[in-house]
């Protein structure tokens, strides 16, 4: 399973993942290897002069590497904490923090990383119990090595306040930090904040967010949405969503609408060139299509959301600026199954996608249902060119893509077979460069 993901460019990404064994603890890493940004090498985590059996926080790339990074790490519901770095891919790894920086004795332990550039970088630790202050560590040589802020340049903790596993967002020279209080589920939680690349903080007042802030994100230097989950004895409850319009000084609570056209998706969330993202699933599920509860959406307000794809239950996601106008590219991740599904999807403006109206209007299949699985699609006289089909089944499987041709467009209508699938619900998806469309069909 893919748990985070750091884009660095059209075509270079850093993951951290996790087995599928009961453990299920994320010490591995992803990282592409080709020019395309669509291969992947793969591995551990670890350092021969490191500690054995640490999990990863998230991985920040150096620069614009795909050579170079580090990654920070923390044992499994114990105190400590280590930055590791990478100078080829991923192939070794070195521990580059001290024994006393993230020190399990004082309670230390590394949140997250985050590289600024191909030099500048800050870390994210809790309050030790020596200095009583968090631990900010930063680096301006490339991560090479580390040094801790004065007590002066840290943000003071509230009583028994923590921060917490990539719960951070960074844009341009800022970077934002969510805290938690898990000794006290009823103490509102707090945004973190330094606009001079971790040298000097700022502290939120607190937000209506009881516990803690699982994720947050923010479209443009004043606005950000951030979220935590409430839940009763292993059942998730509600999805608790703040807003803040001042750059994270105050925040209020907003709630996320769900709509025929638009969920909010509670996985991960980011944000880009005034746009929020949001990938996973949807809460409360839908009562009639499982397809629907499954997802990735965008929103201007944290509010309102359009559904940008239905059916793949994405884990994670990081999107940035691509090279155009209102150009997003990025990477999703999602859980591999055992028939090889699922894994990293590269998005080349997929997640920028807005739904096209008149091809929505005129897409339909018939007969539907369809007791054999067989199709005849048609397309309307709005599609012209540079289309994709694809359909992805109720557990968001792909199960067929292909592009559409001259002659399918021309005629608008294609054939869609789909008689070697079982019974279920699916999800038609139509892709052009003016937009998508989408459509369920069903197998009886």
């Amino acid at each position: 399973m893919i748990r985070d993901l750091k884009t660095v460019s059209s075509n270079i990404a850093w993951a951290v993942a996790e087995g599928a064994d009961e453990d299920g603890r994320p010490n591995a890493f992803f990282v592409t290897k080709n020019a395309a940004g669509d291969e992947f090498r793969f591995g551990a985590v670890s350092a021969a002069n490191g500690s054995a059996g640490f999990e990863t926080a998230n991985i920040s790339a150096v620069g614009n590497s795909a050579l170079v990074a580090v990654a920070a790490t923390y044992p499994p519901g114990e105190a400590g904490g280590e930055i590791l770095r990478t100078t080829n891919g991923g192939v070794s790894w070195t521990k580059v923090t001290t024994a006393t920086q993230f020190a399990s004795a004082q309670g230390g332990f590394c949140n997250f990383v985050h590289m600024f550039d191909a030099n500048d970088g800050v870390a994210l630790g809790d309050p030790t119990a020596n200095t009583g202050y968090f631990e900010i560590l930063r680096t301006t040589d490339g991560g090479v090595t580390w040094k801790r802020n004065s007590q002066a340049n840290s943000p003071v903790p509230l009583p028994d306040e923590f921060g917490l596993v990539r719960s951070f967002f960074a844009r341009g020279n800022t970077i934002w930090a969510g805290t938690a209080t898990p000794e006290d589920v009823n103490s509102p939680a707090r945004v973190l904040k330094s606009t001079d690349r971790g040298q000097t903080w700022s502290v939120s007042t607190p937000t209506t967010l009881l516990g803690s802030i699982n994720r947050l994100a923010f479209k443009d230097d004043l606005n950000g949405i951030a979220y935590n989950l409430s839940a009763d004895n292993g059942e998730l409850t509600s999805v608790n969503v703040i807003r803040t319009a001042d750059g994270g000084a105050t925040w209020s609570p907003i709630t996320p609408i769900n709509t025929a056209t638009g969920s909010f998706f509670w996985y991960d969330i980011d944000a880009v060139d005034g746009r929020y993202y949001s990938v996973g699933t949807r809460f409360p599920e839908s009562a009639t299509s499982v397809a629907e509860d499954f997802g990735s959406s965008y929103s201007t307000d944290g509010i309102n959301w359009v559904n940008l794809s239905t059916g793949q239950p994405f884990l994670a996601l990081d999107v940035i600026a691509g090279s155009g106008a209102s150009s997003v590219v990025g990477y999703a991740g999602a859980a591999t199954t055992e028939d090889g599904s699922g894994g990293i999807y590269k998005a080349s403006n997929v997640l920028s996608a807005t739904r096209n109206a008149a091809l929505q209007g005129a897409l339909s299949a018939y007969p539907n249902p369809s007791h054999s699985g067989v199709f005849q699609v048609s397309l309307g006289s709005v599609l012209k060119g540079n289309a994709q089909l694809s359909v992805v089944d109720a557990l968001g499987r792909q199960v067929r893509v292909q592009a559409l041709n001259a002659t399918a467009i021309g005629s608008r209508q294609v054939n869609l077979d789909l008689s070697g699938q079982k019974a279920g619900l699916y999800t038609l998806q139509i892709r052009t460069d003016a937009g998508i469309a989408t459509k369920k069909l069903v197998i009886e």
